[in-house]
């Protein structure tokens, strides 16, 4: 195995330089990656090899997480392409129709309601500011704030940058105990939320996520843009010099030769009455002796171009988009768009499941507060939103949080496959190629997968649907209710 430092042998000195195939010590230092001799680098004075008392797994050092979230913020904030990202992907994962909450036990949901529509809180307007703040800073500490008689709650978003240390219990990283602060913010503890094993409900001052973490043992989530925000820069800064050197083709030089010695310079400048560049449309009448040719400077635009388009691509794929999302889309047509577009969708769901899930696990210990406050009971009846069948489940099982459809398409259209796709699993079923269960289950994956909205059991029932009142239906709920508001089923 070749080693990460550089060697250099006396034999190899005049040779050509190679490309490096691996990490420099000094990015392996930075990010962390490493458990052996590299260890942890010092940035004011280099010191490396070194590992902090109680270190475990491949952490990444403070001072690269919080340069990080700050170029991060500054790209956001002044880089019209970083912007760009960031808000294709809040406006997909709860842009549109928003964040709604869907409960299927009537108590619960007013419980919920409470919460969701609290003046205070305002869930449903706050979930695009939200999502961005966690994907600039990639991770989130949002204080519990719970009244000690009603169990009702309100939060508070506290800014990452103050966390001094993460605290596991019993050294378990999947078991968060406790955030510790920086000594200069004279903050105490907040013991992060987590289901307590005697009650069986949530308890807690905090939650903390960590949503773009590289390895199970990671305490610190790292901000959405780390790995391209430095390409960001990069792109910035050649159209940058894209636009300084057109400015530059506007100057012209003329380049005037006489022949003859400096006495016939010098008397040809004093004929013409100096040394002035020549009117437009005016003329300039020499002799054979006196030559003009113009001078322009080569703005080499055409490799500027090509390295922002290199640049463009690397930046793109690193954040999960297609390129012609953000930018050149005349270089593509819209069979290459589609094809392109699933791997994308795919990225962008992933990401908006995650953060449903967190918006989940936040209304969850809402339920619990009221739970251990005795406003609802431990165990409530709910209904399966897929199948209809009504059972005994926990308070805060009964509540799902949805999203907008992340690949939307025509109501109309989603109706009418779907009812195709329903007419041929009806005709394997009839001929014995499938069970009435797979086929069931085939119809409720496909339109979950397909429309994005929540299964009811009432659509099970194909004569009691048509394509119009499915496409009302869609309508109506693809990606929640408008406005993000609740949902209770029956």
């Amino acid at each position: 195995m070749r080693s990460l430092l550089p060697v250099r042998r006396a034999t190899e000195a005049a040779a050509a330089p190679r490309r490096a195939l691996e990490a420099t010590p000094q990015q392996i230092a930075a990010t962390g990656a490493t458990r052996g001799s590299f260890g942890q680098y010092d940035p004011i004075d280099g010191d490396s090899g070194w590992r902090p008392a109680g270190y475990q797994g491949r952490q990444v050092p403070d001072w690269t997480l919080e340069k990080t979230r700050t170029y991060s913020v500054a790209a956001y904030r002044s880089n019209p392409m970083a912007k760009a990202i960031i808000d294709t992907y809040t406006s997909f994962c709860v842009g549109d129709s928003g964040v709604s909450v869907t409960v299927s036990n009537a108590d619960v949901a007013r419980v919920v309601d409470e919460f969701w529509t609290d003046p205070r809180t305002r869930m449903a307007a706050i979930q695009e500011l939200w999502l961005r703040d966690l994907l600039l800073n990639g991770e989130g500490l949002t204080e519990l704030m719970t009244g000690a008689f009603a169990g009702t709650v309100r939060i508070s978003p506290i800014d990452p940058a103050i966390i001094g240390d993460v605290k596991l219990h019993k050294g378990n990283p999947l078991w968060v105990d406790r955030v510790v602060f920086q000594a200069e913010t004279e903050r105490a503890d907040l013991t992060i939320a987590d289901v307590d094993d005697a009650s069986g409900l949530m308890t807690g001052e905090a939650l903390f996520w960590t949503p773009f973490k590289a390895l199970l043992t990671d305490r610190r989530g790292m901000p959405f843009l780390s790995t391209v925000v430095d390409w960001l820069d990069s792109y910035d800064q050649v159209l940058g010099n894209l636009i300084d050197r057109t400015a530059l083709a506007r100057y012209l030089v003329w380049d005037v030769t006489v022949k003859g010695d400096q006495s016939d310079v010098d008397n040809f400048v004093k004929a013409r009455g100096g040394m002035h560049v020549p009117r437009s449309g005016s003329a300039e009448v020499h002799n054979e002796s006196v030559s003009w040719e113009p001078k322009t400077a080569q703005t080499g635009a055409y490799e500027d171009s090509a390295a922002a388009r290199s640049v463009l691509t690397l930046a793109a794929a690193g954040t999960g988009l297609s390129k012609t999302w953000l930018a050149e889309p005349e270089d593509s047509n819209r069979a290459t768009s589609l094809t392109m577009a699933e791997p994308v969708r795919r990225r962008i769901s992933g990401v908006q499941n995650t953060y449903l899930g967190y918006q989940r696990e936040l209304v969850q210990y809402v339920v619990d507060q009221a739970v251990r406050a005795k406003r609802l009971p431990m165990m409530v009846k709910g209904s399966d939103s897929t199948t209809g069948q009504v059972s005994v489940l926990r308070a805060r099982d009964t509540v799902m949080v949805t999203g907008p459809e992340v690949a939307a398409a025509d109501a109309q259209i989603s109706a009418t496959v779907l009812m195709n796709l329903s007419s041929g699993l009806e005709k394997l079923v009839g001929k014995g190629l499938l069970s009435r269960e797979a086929g069931e289950l085939a119809a409720r994956k496909a339109w979950e997968d397909f429309v994005g909205v929540p299964y009811r059991a009432e659509l099970s029932d194909p004569d009691k649907a048509d394509v119009d009142d499915v496409a009302t239906y869609v309508d109506e709920n693809a990606g929640g209710t408008p406005g993000g508001r609740l949902v209770a089923l029956p």
